[in-house]
C-alpha cells in the first residue's frame, strides 16, 4: 500500500491571513493536529536509496578536483581557446577575463615572460590520444614558460604532488613552483632537462599559506577556505624546453586520487549511492574512454556542459570510490546511437552497453573481465543497478526523440530501450536496468506528453521494465512578465510563490502514486521508481527572496520531498538530490549553479532523514494525518499543476519492524508564521521519552528571509537543535516549528530509559584556522594509503576510518544502531554531531 498525507476537513483553500497579494507578517502561529496511525503501514520498507547524489562533469570544479585531486586545468593541452560567444563559459576557477590568453598556448594556461621568449603547440606528446599536444617554449637569452591559476585546499594541507613529463635542448633545468597571484614564490622546485622525454614526480610543500582566499559560488560575498595560486613552469637561457601531462594533487588525496573533504562529507551525511556518469554528460561519453593508463586515455571536450575532461575518472576510478565512501554504484549508459561524424566516437549501441556490463560484472574468462583484470581488478564489481539513457525526450539532450514509441522499440534509425536490455540481461541476468520515463507533472511545449511517454514505456517496454528513472525540477516561473501576471491573476506576492514552490512536494508524492498505479494497471510488477535527479532552482524577482538549497526554505522543499518518497516508499526506492554537495569544491563566482558549501541547510536536512535509516533495521511508513491551516497550490509555470486543500505541515512517519521505535519528520511550509503542532501518537507511546532535533532558521523577522549561508566553518543562517521531551499519558507531544523549520523527532524503543539517532544532521568537517594555517593535524583524512584519518583533537569521535572496507557490526540486528544511546561510535566514524545545539 501506498500513504497520502490526509488534508482533515477544514484546511484552508486559500492563503493565510495577511498573504492575499502582500507579504505582510501574519499572527504568531498557527494550530495544527498531525496524527499517527501505525496500524497503517507500506508494504516495503523505506529504503535507504532515498539518499544518493549526483555525480557528473559539471561546471568547473565538481570531479576535478571535488571528486577526483587534480588541480590543473587542461593537464594534457588540449588545443582549446576561449571567446565570450563560448556558450558554456570557461570553465575554470577564474573569469575568462583574467586569464591572458595568446597564440601558441591553449586555454586556460597563461605565458611568463617577455621579450625572447615564444610559444608553440606541437604533435607528438606524451599522453592522451587523438589529440596528443604539447607544449613548446622557446626562448631566446630569456627567462620564461607558463603558468596557470589555480585554487587549493590549502586549509587542509600545503603539500602537492607534481607530475611533469620534461624534454628540451639548450636549458639545463626547469623551475615548477606554486606561487601566489602577485608572483611570490611559495614553493619550487629544479626538474633536469635532457634530450629525452622524462617524467618528474615531486612534492611541493608551500612555505605558507598565500593568504588570498577564493570567493566563489552563487554567494560572492563569503570567502571559501580555499586559497588562491599559480602554477608555473619557468627556464632561462637560449633554447627551448617541451612540456606535457600535467598532475597536481594534494598530497592528502586518498589513494592518492579522491578529494578527502568530499568522501569524509559523503560518508558522515550518509549518503548511500552515487549516480554516474551523468546527466546530461552521459549522452556523449563513452566508456572506454575512462579505461586503462591515464596516459593512453583520449582527452575529450564535454558537448554537455563545455570544459575539458581528461577521463582521469572512469569506470575503475568511480568504482573505487563507490568502495572507499561506502557507495552502491549506479551507472547510466547514454542512448546515442547514431551521433553525427564528428562525434562518432561517442556512440554507445547496446553491444557497448553490454560490454560495459561485462567489464564490470564478467568474470576473468569473459573478454571484458580479462580487460578488466589487465586495469588492475580481477574480481567482478558487481554493479547491480543500471539506466539506458538521460532524459531522452529533451530537446537540450545529445540523441533526443520525441517520439516515445522509438526510445522505447526502436525504430527504422534508432535502436530501443528493450534492444539495449536485452543485451545488457543477456550478460549478467541479475542486473536491474531503468528506463528513462518522465515526471508526470511536466507540461513543457518542447517536450512530449508525460502521460503518452510513460504509458508507451509501459505498453512497448512493459515486460523488461525494471524500473523508471525520472527527474523533478523546480523552476518555477521563468519570466518577469509572466511572474508578474500569476502575482495578480492569484492576487498574491514573491512569498506566496515562494510558498507554492516550497509546498510543491505534496503534489509530487500523488504524481508517484498515480503513476505507481498506471503501472500496476498495466501489468508490471515489482515496480521501482528512482527519481535520479531533483531539485527546486526557481525563477524569482530581481532583489525577491530566493528559495534555493541554500536556504531554510530550500530545506524545507527537501524536506517535503523525502517525506513523499517515504509515504510512497512501497514503490520509489531511489532519489538523488542535484547540487547536494557531493563535492568539496567552489565554483567560479557565478549566479548559478548554488554554491556547493556543505553547511547549506538541504545537506543538513538529509542528513537529518538519513540518519534514521543508517542501521540495519527496517523502517516501514505508517500513515499520518494532518489537520490545520493551508491553501491551494495554483498552477505555477508549465510543472506544478493547480492542488487543492494543501496543508502548510507536511509530515511523514516510519516505524521499525518491531513496531516500538518510531521516528516522524515535519516541516513547516509557512513562510510568514510558526506552526503550533499538536503531534498525536497514540497510546501506545504514551509516556515515553522522545528525541527531538529542530533545524530551524536563525533568522527571527517575518515573513521569514531567505538568508545564505555566510561562512563554510559553521552554519550561520539556521541551527539544529536537540532536546529530550516525554510523551504527555494521552499520546500526544506539543511544539512550536518556526516557519520553514524541519523537526525529527525519534521515541524511546520502549527500554525504559531515553535513546538518540545521535545525529542532528550538521557537517562539522571544515576547520578553518586563523591565518591561513592549515589544520592538517586537527583533519579527519586520510593518509592516502589505507585511508585511515587522524583523530580531530578535541572533537570526541573515532577516526574517519575511511575505505577500511569494514561492515558495521554493532548494530542491533532487530532495533537499528539505537541499542546503546550511541554512547559508541560506529566504525564509520559519523558521530560528531552528538550534542551540537546551534
Amino acid at each position: 500500500m501506498t500513504l497520502q498525507t490526509a488534508v482533515v476537513a477544514g484546511a484552508a483553500t486559500g492563503t493565510v491571513a495577511g498573504a492575499s497579494g502582500t507579504d505582510g507578517q501574519g499572527e504568531a502561529s498557527v494550530a495544527n493536529t498531525v496524527s499517527v496511525d501505525t496500524s497503517e503501514r507500506t508494504d516495503e520498507a523505506v529504503s535507504d536509496g532515498l539518499f544518493g547524489r549526483l555525480c557528473e562533469s559539471y561546471e568547473s570544479g565538481t570531479i576535478y578536483p571535488g571528486v577526483y585531486s587534480e588541480h590543473v586545468k587542461n593537464p594534457s593541452f588540449y588545443p582549446r581557446t576561449y571567446s565570450e560567444d563560448d556558450f558554456f563559459g570557461p570553465r575554470t576557477f577564474y573569469p575568462a577575463s583574467d586569464i591572458e590568453q595568446v597564440d601558441g598556448i591553449p586555454f586556460p594556461w597563461e605565458p611568463v615572460g617577455g621579450d625572447g621568449v615564444s610559444f608553440e603547440q606541437r604533435d607528438g606528446g606524451v599522453s592522451a590520444v587523438d589529440t596528443t599536444n604539447y607544449q613548446r617554449v622557446a626562448l631566446d637569452g630569456a627567462r620564461g614558460g607558463i603558468s596557470q591559476k589555480i585554487v587549493l585546499p590549502d586549509f587542509r594541507t600545503h603539500g602537492y604532488d607534481l607530475s611533469v613529463s620534461v624534454r628540451g635542448d639548450g636549458v639545463e633545468t626547469v623551475r615548477a613552483a606554486l606561487t601566489s597571484l602577485d608572483g611570490d614564490v611559495l614553493a619550487s622546485t629544479d626538474l633536469d632537462v635532457t634530450g629525452e622525454w622524462t617524467r618528474h614526480e615531486v612534492t611541493l610543500e608551500l612555505a605558507e599559506a598565500s593568504g588570498d582566499q577564493y570567493i566563489a559560488g552563487a554567494i560572492g560575498n563569503v570567502d571559501t577556505p580555499y586559497g588562491k595560486y599559480a602554477v608555473e613552469f619557468t627556464a632561462e637561457g637560449s633554447g627551448h624546453v617541451d612540456l606535457d601531462w600535467i598532475n597536481l594533487a594534494a598530497d592528502d588525496a586518498i589513494r592518492g586520487k579522491y578529494n578527502p573533504n568530499t568522501v569524509e562529507l559523503m560518508r558522515e551525511q550518509n549518503t548511500t549511492w552515487l549516480k554516474w556518469p551523468g546527466g546530461n554528460f552521459v549522452s556523449q561519453y563513452n566508456w572506454r574512454d575512462g579505461i586503462g593508463p591515464k596516459s593512453e586515455r583520449p582527452v575529450r571536450f564535454n558537448h554537455a556542459w563545455g570544459g575539458i575532461n581528461p577521463n582521469y575518472f572512469g569506470t575503475d576510478e568511480y568504482l573505487e570510490l563507490c568502495e572507499i565512501a561506502d557507495l552502491t554504484p549506479r551507472i547510466t549508459i547514454g542512448w546515442w546511437d547514431n551521433p553525427p561524424e564528428w562525434a562518432s566516437e561517442r556512440q554507445t549501441l547496446p553491444e557497448d552497453a553490454a560490454d560495459w556490463v561485462e567489464y564490470c560484472n564478467g568474470d576473468e574468462d569473459t573478454e571484458m573481465g580479462r580487460l578488466r583484470a589487465e586495469n588492475g581488478h580481477e574480481d567482478p564489481y558487481d554493479v547491480t543497478h543500471w539506466e539506458v539513457g538521460n532524459e531522452v525526450w529533451g530537446p537540450w539532450q545529445r540523441g533526443s526523440t520525441q517520439d516515445a514509441s522509438e526510445y522505447a522499440s526502436g525504430s527504422a534509425e534508432r535502436i530501443g530501450f528493450t534492444t539495449y536490455y536485452d543485451a545488457m540481461k543477456a550478460v549478467d541476468d541479475d542486473i536491474l536496468v531503468y528506463a528513462d520515463a518522465m515526471d508526470p507533472g511536466y507540461n513543457e511545449s518542447n517536450t512530449p506528453d508525460p502521460a503518452t511517454w510513460n504509458e508507451t514505456l509501459f505498453a512497448e517496454a512493459g515486460d523488461r521494465l525494471d524500473g523508471f528513472d525520472l527527474h523533478r525540477y523546480n523552476w518555477g516561473i521563468e519570466s518577469q512578465e509572466e511572474r508578474d501576471a500569476w502575482y495578480e491573476a492569484n492576487d498574491a506576492g514573491p512569498i506566496d510563490y515562494n510558498e507554492v514552490l516550497v509546498m510543491f512536494p505534496t503534489e509530487f508524492g500523488r504524481l508517484m502514486a498515480d503513476l505507481s498505479e498506471k503501472a500496476a494497471d498495466a501489468g508490471v510488477e515489482d515496480f521501482r521508481i528512482n527519481v535520479g535527479e531533483y531539485g527546486l532552482f526557481p525563477g524569482v524577482d530581481s532583489g525577491a527572496p530566493y528559495p534555493g538549497p541554500e536556504t531554510m526554505p530550500g530545506g524545507s522543499y527537501i524536506a517535503g520531498m523525502l517525506n513523499a518518497f517515504i509515504r510512497q516508499s512501497d514503490t520509489v526506492k531511489e532519489a538523488s538530490q542535484t547540487w547536494l554537495p557531493v563535492r568539496m569544491f567552489p565554483p567560479i563566482n557565478e549566479d548559478f549553479p548554488p554554491d556547493p558549501n556543505p553547511l547549506a541547510p538541504s545537506g543538513t536536512v538529509t542528513a537529518l532523514y538519513s540518519a534514521v535509516f543508517e542501521g540495519e533495521a527496517e523502517w516501514h511508513a505508517v500513515d499520518v494525518g494532518v489537520e490545520g491551516d493551508g491553501r491551494t497550490i495554483p498552477e505555477t509555470g508549465p510543472r506544478i499543476r493547480r492542488m487543492e486543500d494543501v496543508p502548510y505541515v507536511d509530515a511523514a512517519a516510519t516505524e521499525n519492524r518491531r513496531g516500538k521505535e518510531l521516528a516522524v519528520f515535519l516541516t513547516n511550509r509557512n513562510l510568514r508564521e510558526a506552526a503550533d503542532v499538536t503531534l498525536d501518537l497514540g497510546e501506545w507511546y504514551a509516556g515515553k521519552s522522545v528525541e527531538t532535533v529542530a533545524v530551524r532558521p536563525t533568522a527571527t523577522e517575518r515573513p521569514l528571509p531567505h538568508a545564505f549561508p555566510e561562512s563554510w566553518a559553521e552554519p550561520t543562517n539556521h541551527v539544529a537543535e536537540t532536546s529530550m521531551e516525554t510523551v504527555a499519558d494521552d499520546g500526544t507531544l506539543s511544539l512550536t516549528l518556526d516557519p520553514a523549520a524541519v523537526v525529527r523527532l525519534y521515541v524511546d524503543n520502549d527500554r525504559g530509559r531515553a535513546d538518540t539517532v545521535g545525529d542532528d544532521g550538521v557537517w562539522h568537517g571544515i576547520d578553518v584556522a586563523p591565518d591561513g594555517e592549515p589544520y592538517h593535524e586537527n583533519y579527519c583524512a586520510g593518509d592516502g594509503e589505507s585511508g585511515r584519518g587522524k583523530g580531530r583533537g578535541d572533537d570526541d569521535r573515532d577516526d574517519c576510518r575511511i575505505g577500511d572496507g569494514e561492515d558495521d557490526e554493532d548494530r542491533d540486528e532487530d532495533g537499528g544502531n539505537r541499542d546503546d544511546g550511541r554512547d559508541d561510535e560506529d566504525n564509520r566514524g559519523r558521530g560528531n554531531g552528538k550534542g551540537h545545539g546551534h
